[in-house]
């Protein structure tokens, strides 16, 4: 069969969802939007707005149709330009708790042995969490109904699993797994996933930032904590200079950081970690 003919018997056989026509009418409604903003340059065409329509329609799907997302990994020449993360949704819920998982895959990067490793490890961190979820979710429904709560009021303990591609190219991939969980207060967990795709291992600090990367971080961290505080003076941090060096050299738990579009590293902080809960996950971009 040759490559014309296997596309379209693979077009053919995929069904797209009810909610298909909403997504594309958003997806073209945002492109001309975005094209009357912009009417005084004139050599935009009809052609370069319906290429954008389609390329958005084509990210939606790719994000929100499994069925589509790996068809186009087995279509010639899209696939290999198209290395995203296909993934499954599904919901589990009762009277003590609430869970909504979207978990992602590693695909298309040429290295099968990577590929497995990587897809188990997120397996292993989505079941371990949806495990625990039900635990906690148990515990919290208990600690409602001692404190005077009746079954009628309880509330039960929410989590969304979620991820989100942080950067990616021929060399490198960086994402992470969220873990929002909601009851009485939120939090938000983050798991990160920084690969090179040549080796297939995981890229550490040292391989971005060279030997001294202990000194480097905690610098640019110390910067960038002073600076906030200088524009927020209510804010408060608990990281001081030693302890941030401790926690890099802590192997045992590692800092988490991820990789932007400028390909620099950005350290990050679970919500709580490091400041108050209110003031979130906290980010510090590491420019060497």
């Amino acid at each position: 069969m040759n490559k014309l003919k296997q596309t379209q018997k693979i077009y053919k056989n995929i069904t797209p969802p009810q909610s298909y026509n909403l997504m594309v009418e958003r997806a073209v409604s945002a492109v001309e939007q975005k094209r009357k903003k912009t009417d005084h340059y004139k050599w935009v065409r009809p052609a370069l707005v319906s290429t954008a329509a389609m390329f958005a329609i084509c990210v939606i799907m790719l994000n929100t149709m499994p069925t589509f997302a790996s068809a186009v990994y087995e279509i010639p020449i899209i696939g290999e330009v198209a290395r995203v993360f296909t993934f499954r949704t599904y919901e589990l819920s009762d009277t003590t708790y609430d869970i909504q998982v979207e978990m992602p895959s590693i695909r298309n990067t040429g290295n099968t042995d990577l590929e497995v490793r990587i897809n188990d490890q997120i397996q292993d961190k989505i079941d371990s969490i949806v495990e625990n979820a039900k635990i906690r979710g148990k515990a919290v429904l208990d600690d409602q109904l001692a404190s005077g709560g009746t079954e009628e009021e309880l509330v039960p303990f929410y989590i969304m699993i979620s991820y989100e591609v942080k950067f990616s190219n021929e060399n490198m991939l960086s994402f992470v797994i969220n873990d929002m969980e909601s009851s009485v207060t939120a939090y938000n967990y983050q798991t990160f996933y920084n690969i090179d795709l040549n080796t297939g291992k995981d890229i550490t600090l040292a391989d971005k930032l060279g030997d001294q990367y202990i000194e480097i971080i905690s610098e640019r961290i110390q910067e960038q904590i002073e600076q906030r505080i200088l524009e927020h003076p209510d804010w408060s941090y608990t990281l001081t200079s030693a302890t941030i060096s401790e926690a890099l050299s802590d192997t045992e738990k590692p800092l988490k950081f991820y990789i932007n579009e400028a390909e620099n590293i950005v350290i990050s902080f679970d919500k709580g970690e490091i400041a108050p809960p209110p003031m979130g996950i906290q980010d510090f971009e590491i420019i060497k």
